[in-house]
């Protein structure tokens, strides 16, 4: 089902996409194909002629219904063409800014200009910019649907290691029972957080280890725990497809746990100059408690409710 809707998402998304290119096209937004008629003031005027492909810095003054000067940087490529790399101020015209955005250029505008005289240093010239189209197309397939599926690969690959890590951490503690006497410790409360699992299933040890690791801000380290949990819960699924009770709690938990040391958060604060990184902590406990209590209280009540219950029965 989660397929679907992602699926579904991603078309409305286009088709939202393309019906937004087609009204900028009708509505002409970039003025595709307009020359902007500009003088240019070279700033290093040696009095030699202009070289090819040589960056000079100049001034580009554009007065249509007000005079506009921009800094930018003119290379020529002949004696009557060349580009310009305009530097976008607080001065330049909302019409240039939206195509500089379409572009996605960091630095400048890019603009192409032609000039009649190539014997002056100061000239007269017209400039025009590369047709825009399909910009929103465009950001939605290259920086949205490319972009994160770049990035699922790398967070895919980048956990490889670490799952090997702690998936063998945990075998190993299986092996030596100390997931046995960590669940017999806990055993109070994680049957009555997940009544519908036993407490010596595999599932049990797994989530204590994921909680472990989260309280401890371990951050990656609790992922392949917290994989090996769900994959172990649904072993006790007697509904494949729908998340039962203890997926549920098991989630809200995971994503609300307590955490007695957010290193991350510190780390964070420690690298932006902070004379007390640490300082947050008893800050963190409270709100992660209070979170929690709150998470679990809320599914708990859920998971009472006779719509979802029937959702959890078999099909007959």
């Amino acid at each position: 089902m989660l397929n679907y809707i992602w699926l579904s998402l991603i078309v409305i998304g286009i088709f939202v996409a393309v019906v937004g290119d087609w009204r900028d096209i009708a509505n002409d937004k970039y003025q595709n194909g307009k020359e902007f008629n500009i003088a240019i003031k070279i700033s290093d005027n040696t009095g030699e002629p202009l070289q090819k492909s040589r960056a000079y810095s100049c001034s580009l003054i554009y007065s249509e219904e007000r005079e506009i000067i921009q800094r930018a940087n003119l290379i020529m490529a002949d004696d009557h063409s060349g580009v310009v790399h305009i530097f976008l101020d607080e001065h330049t015209p909302p019409l240039w800014r939206a195509i500089f955005a379409a572009q996605n250029k960091k630095d400048y505008l890019l603009a192409s200009v032609r000039r009649d005289k190539a014997d002056t240093l100061n000239f007269k010239a017209t400039l025009s910019f590369a047709p825009v189209k399909f910009v929103k197309l465009n950001s939605v397939t290259n920086d949205g649907i490319v972009k994160y599926a770049k990035t699922a690969v790398e967070l895919a690959i980048g956990l490889i290691g670490i799952m090997a890590l702690w998936l063998g951490v945990m075998k190993i503690a299986e092996a030596s029972g100390l997931i046995t006497k960590i669940a017999g410790f806990l055993k109070p409360i994680t049957t009555r957080l997940f009544p519908d699992v036993p407490p010596e299933h595999p599932a049990m040890g797994a989530m204590i280890m994921n909680i472990s690791a989260n309280i401890l801000g371990l951050a990656n380290a609790a992922t392949p725990l917290g994989l090996k949990a769900m994959e172990e819960l649904n072993k006790l699924n007697k509904k494949l497809g729908t998340a039962t009770d203890a997926m549920c709690t098991f989630l809200v938990i995971n994503t609300s746990n307590v955490q007695l040391i957010p290193a991350t958060v510190i780390a964070i604060r420690a690298a932006s100059g902070s004379s007390n990184p640490t300082e947050i902590i008893g800050a963190v406990i409270v709100a992660t408690t209070v979170s929690t209590i709150v998470g679990i209280t809320v599914v708990k009540l859920l998971a009472g409710l006779k719509i979802f219950r029937k959702q959890l029965e078999p099909n007959k």
